[in-house]
């Protein structure tokens, strides 16, 4: 039985997301940068790489700062070292993608209940 990660992360870009094409290729990613607080309440980042038509929505819609979910995504590592010292580097690959919009934002805010005239109301 082979084993799959889903990995989702909520938290803010630091910085516009990066749209490239893949060498040899002309499939289309879009590299972003994710912070969040971790439960000690310091940051910690997370590369993440969108493609197809999620990678294309998030190059034109999101910037530094926006609010977002990258769910289902797969966890990716690599090891590497650095003068002599070995190092990990974690990445989310794939995955959706969900627009949380921003703090103090009434963009993506649902719409004002309507009143309603109780006296219309058969009981």
């Amino acid at each position: 039985m082979s084993s799959k990660s889903s990995v989702t992360i909520i938290g803010r870009l630091t910085r516009d997301p990066e749209q490239k094409a893949a060498a040899n290729s002309d499939t289309m990613f879009t590299k972003l940068r994710l912070a969040w607080n971790d439960r000690k309440d310091e940051p910690a980042y997370i590369d993440a790489t969108l493609f197809g038509k999620t990678g294309e929505i998030a190059a034109k819609y999101l910037k530094k700062g926006s609010h977002i979910a990258v769910m289902n995504a797969r966890l990716q590592w690599r090891e590497y070292e650095v003068e002599g010292q070995k190092r990990t580097d974690y990445s989310l690959v794939g995955g959706e993608l969900v627009m949380l919009g921003k703090d103090n934002d009434d963009t993506h805010a649902a719409p004002a209940a309507a009143k309603v005239d109780d006296s219309d109301i058969p009981f």
